[in-house]
């Protein structure tokens, strides 16, 4: 009887064991000059970049024009393009209110702390000798250390007031280059927005292409696995744009409320840190805790609880309900991701890491439910987290 898998397949004719050695043969010269793959790779990307960008441009566009399209215009196919201008007049806007209402503030905020900033260490270093004085504990290193940081403040304004000339010409030559520049934005807008338009033929086009090269059983696989992917992704990354901006604006208001010094500068800050999953609220509200404590340590108390109950209200309400339960995974592959994402990919890993290793896992998940079948073995009811076999999520496609 013929395997139903292909791997299962003995090779038997002249053609499989060539196929075979064919294999083998680009499996070596893979590995063995892969050093020049990369290269290769990487010269093709930067030649491609104004069209790599207008794909993430219309990747990221296309969870805006999905929801305009289905829930504000009933999804009807010959308004597709209303949907597209929507999407792209919505992201204008959100630009134009963030250059032309947030970025002022916060410029503000960031001249006057600099301004004041040599008061604000002086009354830290004042805060740190009473307290040496009144619990008669050895403060100074700590001390000594923002001596050296005015010191240092000292010598980067120097130097930057030295490096005035490189910088303006460093500028000029930017400027001079505008028009290319100018380029390739047009380039990323007109062809995302050609991929919008014509979505529908191009993912066509692609998997039909990818049904012609690869057998049937792996090309339906890769594909299913490319729809898991997509979900995981789109779900995060939305959702959790969302849930940024909603801390962010809750911070904000909270602080401008309370009386709170900085509000707009801080609260930037913590929006765009929140994106990091599990802790990027706390990494971006600690910079602003250590500058209000040098103010003045009773609003930074006051700052700190906010932030704690900001997150433990984010993590309970605010989250679930933005992005849903599909990224329900343990904490531990959360950090895993975070770290090992940061560490390759620097902040854009800290945040693609988790989708990445959500949709990793639902992989693995299938590929050892599809092995166990193969072998006719199944996992005894004590092996699962809850004492018996765990269902799928209702977004986890069969992959294998």
């Amino acid at each position: 009887m013929e395997p139903k898998n292909w791997l299962d397949k003995e090779p038997r004719t002249i053609g499989d064991w060539l196929f075979l050695v064919f294999l083998c043969a680009v499996a070596y010269a893979v590995v063995s000059r892969l050093g020049l793959l990369l290269e290769a790779l990487g010269l093709v990307f930067s030649k491609c970049s104004p069209f790599l960008g207008a794909v993430a441009l219309a990747y990221i566009l296309d969870t805006l024009v999905r929801p305009i399209h289905s829930v504000l215009l009933g999804g009807r196919p010959g308004l597709r393009w209303l949907a597209i201008v929507l999407a792209y007049l919505l992201a204008g806007l959100a630009l134009f209110l963030l250059g032309a209402l947030v970025l002022p503030q916060v410029a503000a905020s960031v001249a006057s702390f600099f301004a004041n900033l040599p008061g604000y260490v002086s009354r830290g270093q004042q805060m740190l000798m009473d307290a040496q004085d009144t619990y008669d504990l050895d403060l100074t290193p700590l001390v000594e250390a923002l001596n050296d940081y005015q010191k240092l403040l000292n010598t980067a304004y120097g130097m930057l007031t030295g490096l005035a000339p490189q910088l303006a010409g460093f500028l000029a030559g930017y400027l001079g280059n505008a028009a290319s520049f100018a380029l390739q934005v047009f380039t990323v807008v007109a062809g995302s927005v050609y991929m919008l338009a014509d979505k529908t033929r191009l993912l066509g086009q692609v998997r039909s292409l990818v049904r012609a090269v690869l057998p049937i059983p792996a090309a339906e696989s890769l594909l299913a696995f490319c729809r898991y992917a997509n979900v995981n992704f789109a779900m995060f990354f939305f959702g959790k744009i969302v849930d940024s901006a909603i801390d962010g604006a809750a911070l904000f208001v909270i602080m401008s409320l309370l009386g709170l010094q900085f509000a707009p500068m801080i609260s930037v800050v913590v929006a765009f840190a929140s994106l990091i999953p599990l802790f990027g609220i706390y990494l971006g509200a600690l910079p602003g805790f250590v500058a209000l404590l040098f103010i003045a340590p009773a609003q930074a108390v006051v700052f700190a609880v906010l932030v704690v109950a900001l997150q433990q209200l984010d993590s309970r309400f605010i989250a679930p309900r933005v992005m849903g339960t599909t990224m329900v995974i343990s904490p531990f592959w959360v950090l895993f991701a975070i770290v090992v994402g940061g560490t390759l990919f620097g902040p854009l890993g800290m945040v693609a890491g988790v989708p990445a290793i959500v949709t990793l896992y639902g992989l693995l998940r299938t590929v050892l439910a599809w092995w166990q079948d193969r072998r006719g073995a199944h996992a005894p009811a004590g092996d699962t987290d809850e004492g018996k076999e765990q269902p799928r999520p209702e977004n986890e496609t069969a992959c294998v």
